[in-house]
């Protein structure tokens, strides 16, 4: 007889076990369901990186490149055009490859409040707004945990930190994708023709900037990319072509179309060796394409979809993965690769920006992975950040000390300018902004866009032609030559000076960091 209280023999027929299964582990390490706690945690990651992008960016205290005292000298004489209808009597503008009336007022109104830091300060706004986008454009594809690596590693590459804190049209023009993309994403769960809400906001950040038509295969393939998962390939094709045709469209009545397709980023640079544009291009994006190559590998090859707030339980092939993937990090290979083909450099560290900003959510997702689920591997994800900060600190500041020393040749040209005087150089922008107080911006002529000039037979003469013989005839008081000047250029104004003998020289100025690049100042005598 068994003992009072103890308990009898088990029935295993007769104990119904309760259904238990483990639950899945989300790919990507953080639990997909909306949660405010994880969203606030998010923004305040957010808000931490928007303030170590702007005092990475603020750090960069120079004195102005040529590019951006050309965008200020122009943008002032166009506001004045647009306020008080004062004539436009500079050329500058030409060298900004966008349309004079979008960003150059802008810059413009800036640099009257507060000189070269006031445009600087304009872009930093603009790049700061477009890390935000991209957050919210990553966290809609994926998740808050991709967002903040995305925004984390963009924020401190090259491109991002000078871009940043640089007076020239690619601050707006890479906001005004971010903003084109964040758009296209936004409306892909929604009816099709939304998507022609993005068309005039491409078509925008074109004119403002030429370069960004770089970002328009990519935002037309993206249009399809984040329709296919949920629909039919046949509306997932309509968006793109409505997206492709929108732009157009709207490109077409300001006569915008033309110019936008016919930009090349060889107008006005001189040809670099191949070695040195792929040098640098390694070296201001390399490890952050590798990165977002890598998270597009990662992500196609992935059977499951990250989840993302919107995540409504589709699924998707492997094929349609490989899609977005390529769709986002496709513009970061195509920069270098038109760079490449043409033989110039000189706008690329501007023009990278635009890849980094579209590979950035995939380069999310390859550090995602690479620290693992449940920060398994923080040390690996902590180590590559660090070594994206410390090339975005070390490009950034070669940036501006790269380059002759435009200080000494701007104390040189005070001593020689005059009222009066007429002067050729091959370095717009820093005359003119610099010597506002000793001459007009009409005094100087622009050899890289060539001069217009009547000799004293009264045969006239353009362009480079026009060039040589204004200094055959010793028509200019200053000529300053750059060796970062088409080459065909240089060696023209070079043999005129050579047989003209009407000018001597008088400086050059070499890079104190070892680059090729040199000012020539040669003064009539």
């Amino acid at each position: 007889m068994a003992p009072t209280g103890a308990p009898g023999p088990v029935d295993d027929q007769a104990v119904e076990l309760a259904p238990y299964t483990i639950p899945q582990v989300p790919a990507i390490g953080w639990d997909p369901a909306p949660s405010p706690r994880r969203r606030w945690i998010a923004r305040g990651v957010l808000a931490a990186v928007l303030v170590i992008q702007a005092l990475l960016s603020l750090r960069l205290l120079a004195a102005a490149h040529p590019d951006e005292a050309a965008a200020m000298v122009a943008g002032r004489q166009q506001l004045d055009h647009l306020l008080h209808g004062t004539p436009v009597t500079t050329h500058l503008a030409e060298r900004i490859p966008g349309t004079p009336q979008l960003y150059l007022p802008l810059a413009g109104a800036a640099a009257d409040a507060n000189g070269i830091f006031g445009a600087r300060v304009l872009s930093l706004c603009f790049a700061l707004l477009t890390t935000v986008l991209l957050y919210s454009l990553t966290r809609r594809l994926f998740n808050e945990r991709v967002a903040i690596c995305s925004i984390a590693g963009y924020a401190v590459v090259q491109s991002t930190v000078v871009v940043g804190f640089y007076a020239a049209p690619e601050a707006l023009a890479v906001l005004l994708v971010a903003l084109a993309a964040w758009v296209t994403v936004f409306t892909a769960r929604r009816p099709v023709a939304l998507v022609l809400l993005a068309a005039p906001v491409a078509a925008l950040a074109c004119a403002v900037a030429y370069s960004a038509v770089f970002t328009l295969p990519a935002l037309v393939a993206l249009a399809a990319a984040t329709t296919w998962p949920r629909r039919r390939l046949g509306p997932a094709a309509l968006r793109s072509l409505l997206l492709a045709a929108g732009t157009v469209g709207a490109l077409l009545p300001f006569g915008l179309l033309g110019k936008v397709a016919g930009w090349s980023p060889a107008h006005g640079q001189g040809s670099r060796p191949g070695g040195e544009i792929l040098l640098n291009t390694v070296q201001w994006g390399g490890l952050f394409t590798v990165l977002a190559v890598a998270g597009t590998i990662a992500y196609a090859r992935r059977e499951q979809l990250l989840e993302s707030p919107e995540n409504d339980g589709v699924t998707t092939t492997r094929a349609q993965r490989a899609l977005l993937g390529t769709a986002l990090t496709c513009t970061a290979l195509l920069v270098p690769a038109v760079h490449l083909a043409l033989g110039t450099s000189g706008a690329l560290f501007r023009h990278l920006g635009f890849g980094m900003l579209l590979a950035a959510p995939l380069a999310g997702v390859g550090l995602t992975r690479l620290v693992g689920a449940h920060f398994r591997h923080p040390q690996l994800g902590i180590l590559v950040w660090v070594a994206l900060l410390a090339l975005g600190l070390e490009q950034s500041a070669l940036r501006y000390q790269n380059g002759p020393d435009s200080g000494r040749l701007l104390a040189v040209l005070r001593v020689h300018a005059t009222p009066q005087g007429h002067y050729l150089t091959e370095v717009d922008g820093l005359p003119e902004y610099y010597l506002g107080a000793v001459s007009r911006p009409e005094q100087w002529t622009s050899a890289r866009s060539g001069t217009d000039y009547r000799d004293a037979a009264g045969v006239e003469h353009h362009g480079d032609e026009g060039s040589a013989a204004a200094i055959k005839d010793g028509y200019f008081t200053v000529v300053v030559l750059d060796s970062t000047a088409p080459a065909a250029t240089d060696r023209v104004l070079a043999t005129a000076l050579a047989s003209g003998g009407h000018y001597r020289l008088i400086a050059q100025f070499t890079s104190p960091t070892g680059d090729s690049s040199t000012y020539k100042v040669y003064l009539k005598h």
